[in-house]
């Protein structure tokens, strides 16, 4: 610092108004000029912070706060000079605003004039335009009239017209193009000059036209050795002459004419390979047949429309769209529908089944060759609007709707190689079981039941199946027949078969493998491709000829080859006679069981694949669910129907068995009969253990649970009532508890919760027969005792040999 009480200059330049502080903030300002006075190096001089002297930081804080008002006072008074020069420049700013609002509003209307002036002239002008483009018009077209009756009377005089000529045969193509533009013209005027009581007139018109026809051959001429030479541009040049002349219409029916494609009409012959016939008329291959020749004649032509495309684009250049249509139509035409036509009538001769494949595989594989070239088109430019693509789609519908559209050709054929595939795959299981299933006893056994009498919905499926039902039965009865006939020649040419032998194999063999998931599974898929096909061919009709499709898929499954198999079952059933048979064969059961898992893959074939396809059509959606459950609940009566019979039959087993016990097998006269259990107890264990061993191969889950739950139930209530009406002893009921200690032993093998409750109370009423007098009453109010009826245990207890009416009452408390 220079003294004292005065600023360094270095902080005096950072307090003016150039420079004020210099970026720093206030604080650090502050700061800085304290670091002359700093606490810390004051410290360290004097060694103590007590003598830290403030007089330097308030002098040096004065002098700054001099500066500043000094500042202050300077800015004030440029703030005013200032102030006052804004207001000088401000107000001359306003005189010129003024002044230049004047000369603007002078423009706008000297702008406003001349406009208005223009206008005036253009409303002059503009007629002067028009009657200057009218006589340019009518000069030229004086001109041209001029010209052209100068040749028509050249020819009228002379028959022929030089300068004309000169043009024709000029090498440029601008000429030739004028001058077919003049014979055009001459045309026309020609025609209407010609008059009949003027014989000259008609002569010149034949001369014209004579001489038009033979300048458009030779242009055609030279178009086809330029086309042959592969000289485009002169290609281009005469169709644009041509085109020029009669819109081209000759050229381009030239140019396709002359086509080497089409003047080779010849047709290869084909014949279908075996291997393609076998796999086309085979029913468990799904896959599209698509024949081998088609493919690679498809091929062949896509190949060809793709590189004759741009040579007609070269050559027609903005007619190329429609050259390309005619071309199209015509290999349509030529080419594809009598190859179409060729394969579907050989493969009808197949079969319905073949035909199907084969329009359904024709279809797609030219629906594929229309989009391709479609996007071709499309990609190369050819058909920006469109029109080439929709004569493609044209071609198409045409090639094939005589025969999708047409429910004879097409859909009826469809239906009846539906119903042949099904047919088919029934047909080995109703030929080995053809007696039991002719003779309907399942059926005619629901008819007379009662539940059916009262189901009115069943009686109209019924109704309304008959007819339908009895065609596929006629099928089947035919195929059967034929089936028949070649089993016959067969046994013919190797020795007449033992048919007692036969009829002990076939009863050996109840379970027949051609009833089975994968039958129906084929069949199904059958159905599915027969949907696939009508939904691709006709979508128009898709959900009525569905719906139908749906039906017959119903009755050949549901209707003809699960209810053969039930009847199969209920047949195998009956003539075993169960209530009286020693040895129970239960194999039966396998045709409920697989009925029933045949039963839920259609519904979910119906829910899954089928119901989705009627989103937009509710009423045939409800109408299929409707004959679907029909259908399914026919056969779940079937099926109860069996079920109930075979535990009839059980029920019959068990009163037989139970109809052996003596009145003395219980009252043994000494202990050596404990070896064993009695004859009806050991009988019915038996029928229980044979009983569970089949039935849960065949039976799962719920159905098997209900079942034994049914049989369980009959026993037991047989049980409980059998044990009362015999005499008892101590030593007896010992024999009692064994007898239905080895009962319940077989059914706690069920592991039916009911069951096994219900046999324990058996078990311990059992108990009432063995204990003593004394401890009856305890007995009877512990476990499952608690809970009987106090009848009950009366009439067991009564049966007890050393039973006295009066003492019993009391020990028992009963009444």
């Amino acid at each position: 610092m220079n003294s004292l009480y005065e600023l360094d200059s270095k902080w005096r330049d950072l307090l003016t108004l150039n420079n004020f502080l210099g970026g720093l903030t206030v604080h650090e300002f502050v700061q800085d000029i304290s670091n002359e006075n700093s606490l810390k190096d004051r410290a360290a001089h004097t060694g103590a912070w007590e003598h830290l002297d403030p007089k330097p930081y308030i002098r040096t804080f004065e002098s700054t706060v001099k500066e500043l008002q000094k500042l202050s006072t300077d800015a004030e008074g440029k703030k005013g000079q200032l102030e006052q020069e804004v207001a000088k420049y401000e107000l001359l700013h306003s005189q010129r605003v003024l002044q230049l609002t004047g000369n603007l509003k002078t423009i706008v209307r000297d702008s406003g004039e001349l406009d208005l002036k223009l206008t005036n002239v253009a409303q002059v002008v503009s007629p002067l335009g028009e009657k200057l483009e009218k006589a340019m018009k009518r000069k030229n077209m004086y001109v041209k009239s001029v010209e052209l009756i100068s040749h028509y009377s050249a020819f009228h005089t002379k028959g022929i017209s030089q300068e004309l000529e000169l043009l024709r045969t000029s090498r440029g193509w601008k000429p030739r193009t004028r001058a077919a533009i003049l014979v055009k013209n001459l045309l026309v005027l020609t025609k209407k000059v010609e008059t009949k009581s003027l014989l000259k007139t008609v002569e010149t018109t034949n001369t014209i036209e004579k001489y038009a026809d033979a300048m458009e051959n030779e242009f055609l001429v030279e178009f086809n050795n330029a086309y042959r030479e592969n000289d485009f541009d002169q290609l281009n040049e005469i169709a644009i002459i041509l085109n020029r002349y009669n819109s081209g219409l000759n050229v381009i029916q030239s140019f396709i004419n002359q086509h080497e494609y089409f003047i080779d009409i010849g047709e290869d012959d084909f014949l279908f390979d075996e291997s393609f016939k076998v796999k086309i008329c085979n029913i468990d291959c799904h896959a599209a047949c698509y024949e081998t020749t088609m493919v690679q004649k498809l091929d062949e032509i896509e190949s060809l429309i793709k590189n004759e495309s741009k040579i007609v684009k070269r050559v027609f250049e903005g007619r190329c769209s429609f050259v390309m249509q005619l071309f199209v139509q015509r290999i349509f035409g030529q080419k594809l529908e009598p190859r179409v036509e060729a394969l579907l009538n050989a493969s009808l001769s197949l079969s319905d089944l073949a035909f199907v494949r084969m329009l359904y595989a024709l279809f797609s594989l030219l629906s594929q060759f229309v989009k391709d070239l479609s996007e071709f088109f499309q990609l190369q430019g050819i058909d920006n609007n469109g029109d080439l693509v929709t004569a493609l789609e044209r071609c198409l519908a045409d090639l094939f709707s005589k025969t999708i559209y047409d429910r004879t050709k097409y859909f009826d054929l469809e239906k009846r190689s539906l119903e042949n595939s099904l047919a088919h795959k029934t047909s080995r299981f109703c030929l080995n079981h053809d007696k039991e299933i002719c003779a309907r006893a399942l059926n005619n056994k629901l008819l007379s039941g009662a539940h059916y009498a009262q189901d009115l919905d069943l009686q109209e499926l019924r109704s309304s199946s008959n007819g339908k039902l009895s065609q596929i039965n006629n099928f089947l009865k035919s195929h059967l027949e034929r089936e028949k006939k070649k089993n016959s020649s067969a046994d013919t040419s190797f020795g007449s078969p033992d048919v007692n032998s036969h009829s002990e194999n076939a009863n050996l063999l109840h379970i027949d493998p051609n009833f089975s998931l994968q039958g129906i599974d084929g069949m199904l898929k059958c159905a599915i491709e027969s949907i696939a096909r009508v939904l691709e061919l006709v979508p128009s009709k898709a959900n009525e000829y569905t719906y139908e499709l749906v039906e017959i898929v119903l009755l050949g499954t549901i209707g003809s080859y699960v209810d053969c198999g039930l009847e199969v079952s209920y047949s195998q059933m009956i003539e075993q006679d169960l209530p009286k048979n020693p040895s129970v064969e239960m194999s039966y059961l396998d045709y409920v069981s697989k009925s029933t898992e045949i039963l839920s893959l259609i519904s979910a074939s119906i829910k899954t694949v089928v119901l989705p396809l009627f989103v937009n059509s509710p009423d045939i959606k409800k109408a299929i669910i409707t004959v679907t459950n029909h259908y399914i609940k026919r056969c779940e009566l079937l099926i109860n129907i069996i079920i109930e019979e075979t535990v009839h039959a059980f029920t019959q087993r068990f009163v037989a068995s139970l109809s052996k016990q003596k009145k003395k097998d219980f009252l043994p006269g000494s202990q050596d009969i404990m070896d064993h259990d009695t004859l009806p107890a050991s009988e019915i264990i038996r029928d229980l253990n044979s009983l569970y061993s089949q039935v849960r191969l065949y039976l799962r889950n719920d159905n098997l649970r209900s079942f034994l739950q049914q049989i369980g139930s009959v026993l037991c209530r047989f049980l409980f009532e059998h044990y009362k009406k015999f005499q008892v002893s101590s030593v007896g009921g010992i024999i009692v508890t064994k007898d239905i200690i080895g009962i319940q032993t077989a059914i706690e093998e069920w592991s039916v919760d009911q069951l096994l409750s219900d046999f324990a109370t058996l078990r311990e009423l059992a108990n009432l027969f063995t204990v003593q007098p004394e401890e009856l009453s305890s007995l009877t109010n512990e476990g499952h005792l608690a809970t009987v009826d106090r009848k009950i245990i009366s009439a067991y207890v009564a049966k007890r040999d050393d039973f006295n009416q009066n003492s019993f009452v009391s020990k028992l408390g009963l009444t």
